[in-house]
Order: structure tokens, then sequence, then C-alpha cells
């Protein structure tokens, strides 16, 4: 089960709904993860902020049933999600694709295309992109990005991955600190000029076509 929780649903719902998932469906494993303001979403009120993020995922663990759960996700990346990881985004770490392309940075971005995955990591510029560095990226808390993190964490220091496993997702005390905002570059709007860009060459290749 792939899920995405936002703004409106109460850590009492999350956690029923993931018992409903583990017990009553049986399922194998859950992908889980905050929803995040992605610039052509038609709704740009019910996503979390990191700070909602982490509260929200702090009261769902603290669900007596919550260690019986089965994630298909790294302990690390959980605990992440719950405020007790300080990590940063690794944007190459879980690469999209579809019909146009490799998608840039990441699918959620989307702000361009690239023929080949060589090309995907060649032509992006990486350190522009991820929380503290791109306005876009502020409120960003998504699997595709930080469970490369968590995951590269977790074989460099598997001692503390394991004892997240055991104890089960900190709910209590400090959390980890946040990155900081103060020099991260503003956000450039490019969605539409990307489809219409697309469109045209859609419209080219299917004259093209026709021609032959």
């Amino acid at each position: 089960v792939n899920c995405t929780l936002f703004d409106q649903m109460s850590a009492t719902e999350a956690a029923e709904f993931f018992d409903f998932c583990t017990h009553d469906l049986g399922v194998e494993g859950i992908t889980v993860s905050p929803g995040y303001a992605y610039e052509r979403a038609p709704d740009q009120e019910h996503f979390l902020s990191r700070k909602k993020t982490k509260q929200l995922f702090r009261d769902v663990f603290k669900h007596e049933g919550a260690k019986k759960w089965r994630f298909s996700q790294s302990t690390l990346f959980l605990d992440f999600l719950a405020g007790n990881q300080s990590y940063k985004c690794t944007p190459w770490g879980n690469p999209t694709r579809n019909i146009f392309g490799w998608q840039k940075p990441c699918y959620l971005l989307n702000e361009g295309y690239a023929d080949t995955f060589q090309e995907l990591m060649d032509s992006v510029e990486w350190d522009k992109y991820g929380t503290g560095n791109y306005e876009k990226c502020a409120d960003c808390m998504v699997h595709c990005g930080y469970e490369p993190t968590a995951v590269t964490d977790t074989v460099s220091h598997p001692i503390k991955a394991l004892k997240v496993f055991l104890k089960g997702v900190n709910t209590e005390g400090e959390m980890a600190p946040e990155i900081d905002l103060d020099n991260q570059r503003p956000a450039e709007f490019v969605f539409e000029g990307l489809v219409k860009t697309l469109s045209q060459k859609m419209a080219e290749k299917a004259e093209g076509e026709k021609a032959a």
C-alpha cells in the first residue's frame, strides 16, 4: 500500500488505517510519505509543513499497535519523519522517468527531462536542490529524496538503525535540529512552460510522422 498523509488527517485516523492495512488486509508493506506541495497540485491548502509532519508522525507512532505495522521503508526514514534525524535530500537516490524521459531533479519538482540516465546525472546541478537550497523544497520530507539518505545512514550506522528498530520510533523529547532556510534560492515556476514545450515537440513529431 502506498499512501500519502495530508494536513486534514489526524494521527488517530492514520493509525487506524495502518492497523487496517496490517491486520485486516494483511499487506506485506506500507509506503508512507507526507504530502508535498508540488507546483502543479490544484489544492495547495492541505499540504504539511515540516513542523506539522514531525508532530503528526510522533502522534501516529504513539499508537499502541505501531510496532506491528509492516512498512516497506527503512526504520531511520520513519524516525526522520518523526523529527529524530537531521537528513538532507539525496535527489539522485531514487530517479524516476515517464514517457517524456528522466525527470529533473525528481518526480515532484519535475522541472525538465533528460533522455538518458547519464544525462540526468550530468546535467542537473544537484546542489541547487533540497531543503535549505531551494524554496520549493522547504517543507519536503518525501521518501524519494530522504529514503536514500536514511538507507545510507543505516549502512553507515547499523547499530543506530537496530536500536530504533528494536525500541521503536522515538515520540518524546527534543527533535533533531532543523535545516536553515536563510540561504535557499527562490522558487522557479516552470511547469506551464515545460508543458507548452513538450506539447509543441509532440505536435512536431506527429506532423513529421504524417509526412513520412
